[in-house]
């Protein structure tokens, strides 16, 4: 295979590839009774692939640091650990998922990387893995994410079919922008430049 034929199949085969991926782990996620150590490791994988389909099309929009990714992947996954607690018997919610799966999360991590100037790019990185978390577990239907929790007690869902259009529309934006050369110059983020006098 010669090395044009490569890059022109690494192109379109990555985002059908984590589709593929995520559509699987979360079928089997759906057909099993949910448990920490049952549905959960299926769940966590879907998630993982839902953020890095969604973090490709970042990266043909945005130039940013290699930590940014790595700090949103870690983040799609590392939020459900909040639900330690429910396992266990302690300070869960039977009602739905832990308080932290909320926009007052996103909210502390959005402000701590304007703080720091030092840890924007991770943070940010953060902030960005945790709405991509977020947006799979409202699509996977009940008992939704409450978004706006303190100030609404109201979980926010949606159906299988907002899942399935949800994973077709990122893997199509990624192709799209792909084939079309889109865009020609990409926006730079969390550049280092000399300290502000």
């Amino acid at each position: 295979m010669r090395s044009g034929d490569l890059g022109s199949l690494r192109w379109w085969a990555c985002p059908l590839l984590l589709a593929g991926v995520t559509c699987g782990f979360d079928g089997a996620n759906r057909m099993l009774h949910y448990g920490a150590l049952s549905a959960a490791p299926l769940d966590e994988v879907a998630h993982l692939a839902t953020a890095a389909l969604g973090l490709l099309i970042l990266a043909r929009l945005i130039d940013l640091p290699e930590r940014f990714y790595v700090a949103a992947l870690v983040a799609s996954v590392a939020i459900d650990l909040d639900h330690i607690p429910d396992y266990l018997g302690l300070l869960g919610d039977p009602n739905g998922r832990p308080f932290t799966h909320s926009l007052a999360t996103v909210a502390v991590f959005a402000v701590a990387a304007a703080a720091s100037r030092r840890h924007r790019a991770v943070l940010a990185g953060a902030a960005t893995g945790l709405l991509l978390h977020f947006a799979r577990d409202i699509v996977e239907g009940p008992p939704g994410v409450r978004m706006l929790w303190p100030l609404q007690d109201t979980a926010w869902t949606a159906s299988y079919w907002w899942f399935l259009g949800m994973i077709i529309l990122l893997a199509s934006a990624r192709l799209l922008l792909v084939r079309s050369g889109a865009p020609h110059v990409r926006w730079r983020a969390f550049q280092s430049g000399p300290d502000p006098v």
